[in-house]
């Protein structure tokens, strides 16, 4: 039986990437940096590791080594790569304990990643400025001990790339000090998260935070509104989980992939908490290619 040889090439973000096979070592699991999953803009970012990381045989059209990717190889594009900033930084929590306030966040995937600034405020929705920088750090955490005369910390973090690209700011964490009566407390918000990859065939990631313990529903629809999959339909803790949604598996699909034409699908979450309120509701768009 003939070995099939399947080299240099990037699976990420992709729950079972090599099936039947194990892969070499030339094959990787990485950010690609690419300019816009949202826009399906897929030619790769200046500092995107799959530069000159594909088939050492095989030239890019400038005649230099292959780039993994769409645009690489010699019927790819020649383009010049452009040095973005990095994502904003995902699930910014933080754990109010006794005397102290440990903010957490998401790890950056870029490979340019240098790192992150934390601003505070003792407001809420306050504007990033310089006075607002409390300290920058290499670690995804900080530590904040709690004076006596505040009653509330509001917090935001951004990542900053190894050429001192800023990214946009996180999410917004408010720390109410006055209301919390017991410890540990966790404080978080409720958020829906975009899709990744987006554009996907047939799989994606959808990630959410819960900022209390509610009943969560989440659901795919498509763009006329008719429920496609319930991904999510039952009772959860606080915190920030993600799901995986396939339109090859039957269970997150009531009509398949093949009776699904490409464009846009609609996901929406709904929050009702222990008092049966709606608490967060959010949709969301995502675009499915066959």
């Amino acid at each position: 039986m003939d070995t099939i040889k399947f080299s240099f090439n990037n699976a990420w973000n992709v729950g079972t990437p090599f099936l039947d096979f194990i892969p070499d070592s030339t094959n990787t699991k990485i950010d690609p940096m690419v300019v816009s999953e949202d826009s399906s803009d897929f030619h790769l970012q200046m500092y995107s590791p799959l530069i000159d990381a594909g088939e050492p045989n095989i030239l890019d059209r400038d005649g230099s080594r292959s780039d993994i990717g769409l645009y690489g190889g010699l019927f790819g594009e020649t383009y010049t790569y452009l040095d973005l900033a990095p994502k904003a930084p995902r699930n910014l929590s933080a754990l109010v304990d006794t005397n102290r306030i440990t903010l957490r966040w998401n790890k950056n995937t870029e490979a340019d990643t240098g790192y992150y600034k934390v601003y505070r405020d003792t407001v809420q929705n306050f504007k990033i400025e310089s006075t607002k920088l409390v300290t920058s750090t290499t670690d995804t955490s900080f530590i904040q001990l709690i004076p006596s005369n505040i009653n509330r910390y509001a917090y935001k973090v951004a990542c900053v790339d190894r050429q001192g690209n800023e990214s946009k700011i996180s999410e917004e964490v408010v720390v109410n000090l006055t209301s919390i009566d017991d410890y540990p407390v966790i404080i978080n918000n409720f958020s829906l998260y975009q899709n990744y990859p987006n554009p996907f065939n047939p799989g994606t990631t959808i990630g959410y935070k819960l900022r209390e313990r509610g009943y969560v529903k989440l659901m795919v629809y498509d763009i006329k509104g008719e429920l496609i999959s319930v991904l999510v339909n039952k009772e959860q803790e606080a915190g920030y989980y993600e799901v995986d949604f396939n339109l090859s598996s039957s269970k997150h699909s009531t009509s398949g992939p093949g009776n699904l034409a490409s464009g846009v699908l609609l996901y929406k979450i709904e929050v009702i908490n222990q008092n049966q309120i709606l608490v967060f509701t959010e949709v969301r768009k995502l675009l499915y290619i066959k």
